[in-house]
């Protein structure tokens, strides 16, 4: 009875092993995707830095669209500076692109644009546009310090907007004002702003204490 059973165990074992080898071997496979991964963006990343340094406006537009496909600081410092190149296609292809990824590093340099003297209608409008997807709460005054100004109304509509779009609580009074007594072409898109703002879900809130149990990766001491 016992050679009988010994015998299926042999059997089977080769079985059990084959079936256990995809699950062993997929870490192993991940690991290697990713070290494969970075030469070929280290590579793509060079490319594009070498084409956007370049004459050709049509490449440098590709380098544009490339660096943004680049998820790496590298890139996105030079889209920043991109942001602010003298060839207006450049410059506005840049200021998409960084709305696109939502690139929080690149708001100081885009609420500087709106300010300088400069800097073109189209440009502060599409900066605006920028600002409202990257949604970063700091551009929050620097906007409504805007619409306080004598400015383009269409600008001003751009700053409603990207308020609504940020959708900071802090921009509700100075709305509710534009709402109420500002241009009857503005109130629509400040009700709107301040209907967004209301209607976001707030940010979850994660206790103090599970915050650092999180960083340390479990690690943490905990209060006896």
């Amino acid at each position: 009875m016992l050679s009988r059973w010994l015998a299926a165990a042999i059997v089977a074992l080769p079985i059990v092993a084959a079936a256990q080898v995809p699950i062993e071997q997929d870490a192993p496979q991940g690991r290697l995707r990713d070290r494969y991964r970075a030469p070929q963006n280290s590579q793509k990343l060079s490319d594009n830095i070498r084409k956007l340094s370049g004459d050709d406006a049509e490449e440098r537009l590709q380098a544009v669209r490339g660096l943004g496909e680049i998820n790496e600081p590298k890139a996105i410092e030079y889209l920043v500076a991109a942001a602010n190149d003298p060839d207006m296609r450049i410059r506005i292809k840049a200021i998409d692109t960084l709305g696109q990824i939502k690139a929080k590093e690149a708001t100081p340099l885009l609420v500087q644009q709106l300010f300088m003297r400069d800097t073109d209608l189209g440009t502060k409008q599409r900066v605006l546009v920028c600002l409202g997807k990257i949604g970063d709460t700091s551009a929050t005054t620097p906007i409504m310090d805007l619409l306080a100004r004598d400015v383009d109304p269409a600008l001003r509509g751009n700053a409603i907007f990207a308020l609504g779009d940020i959708g900071d609580p802090r921009a509700i009074p100075a709305l509710e004002t534009i709402a109420r007594d500002g241009d009857p072409q503005l109130r629509g898109l400040a009700t709107d702003a301040i209907r967004k703002i209301r209607e976001r879900p707030a940010p979850s809130v994660v206790p103090p204490a599970l915050a650092i149990d999180r960083r340390d990766g479990g690690n943490a001491p905990r209060p006896q």
